[in-house]
């Protein structure tokens, strides 16, 4: 059952029961996880709040793609451990967790959530790439970051009632693993394991915001595309070949560079014993690919400058 509102805004509040072969929940009912366990009655139905250029943006044409999707896989105490984030969390944790986990596989282009939407659930990238769009009030949508293998796709919220202030969607074909966040909240208050995990993780992506950061204000285009191959080849080898994740649009959207400036960058690491052939990349040594990075942020001096600026301070 779907119940549509107006909101004073002009936008649409859409609240859709969950879909599921079980019976509605009661307070009397036990839950899976034992008595103890009050997530069934904690979780809260998805709530999508629509509005101007937002609501254009994902319209009939996302509607198909979820009817395409395959159906969600449930998940195992194995199947968590392939996100980073439960690598090391202990194996009752898992198991309090896997009974409401699943494994939902998704085309190019299907969405996880979009920005605005009430955070219902916790999703992680078992294989594949999903990207984060950030869409302004204008309409124009600007990439934030890509998520990858083992990665969390969102932040876990601090209340049940916050919003994505992103939209995800997949890249190519991916796997991703959800898991409600009623029951992560729960597992998270009663699993010291869990909570020293979220901890490391929140480490984690602050080093790597920093690192982004550092990235976007010291390093140029050449750089910073010498730095992303440098990330994609495989770690004992100095020569090796490697395929692009994903297309050169949508890696020069994140390096925060245009598309021709991307296509310089690569004709400028010819030079230094980089070739592609489309999304394939041959690197004739890694070695020499890193000792050149830094240096392909120095500009060559014009002959002659460093007298030209010596004799203007000797006239001064």
């Amino acid at each position: 059952m779907t119940v549509r509102a107006s909101l004073p805004t002009g936008g649409i509040i859409e609240h859709a029961q969950e879909e599921a072969a079980a019976p509605p929940l009661q307070a009397s009912r036990q839950p899976s996880g034992g008595a103890d366990d009050p997530v069934r009655l904690l979780r809260v139905a998805s709530l999508t709040i629509e509005t101007g250029h937002a609501a254009q943006g994902y319209g009939g044409a996302s509607q198909k793609r979820r009817a395409s999707r395959g159906a969600p896989q449930p998940a195992g105490p194995d199947e968590l451990r392939g996100a980073a984030l439960f690598a090391d969390v202990d194996e009752a944790t898992l198991s309090r967790l896997a009974p409401d986990a699943r494994i939902e596989p998704l085309q190019s282009g299907d969405l996880l959530f979009h920005q605005g939407a009430v955070i219902a659930d916790i999703a992680f990238v078992l294989s594949g790439h999903v990207k984060l769009l950030r869409r302004a009030s204008s309409g124009r949508q600007t990439l934030i970051g890509i998520r990858s293998g083992g990665e969390m796709v969102c932040e876990p919220p601090a209340r049940a009632d916050e919003v994505h202030t992103l939209s995800a969607e997949a890249v190519g074909a991916t796997r991703v693993l959800r898991l409600p966040f009623a029951r992560f909240a729960w597992a998270l208050a009663e699993s010291p394991s869990l909570c020293g995990a979220l901890m490391r993780h929140s480490r984690e992506s602050v080093a790597l915001l920093v690192r982004e950061i550092e990235s976007l204000k010291s390093q140029n285009a050449d750089q910073r595309l010498a730095s992303f191959l440098l990330s994609l080849c495989p770690p004992g080898e100095d020569r090796c070949r490697f395929r692009l994740p994903y297309d050169k649009r949508l890696i020069a959207a994140r390096l925060g560079v245009k598309q021709e400036t991307l296509s310089r960058a690569f004709a400028k690491l010819r030079a230094h014993g980089v070739r592609t052939e489309t999304r394939n990349v041959h690197v004739e040594s890694v070695t020499l690919l890193a000792n050149q990075c830094d240096r392909l942020g120095r500009r060559a001096r014009p002959p002659g400058a460093r007298r030209k600026i010596s004799k203007r301070h000797d006239a001064a």
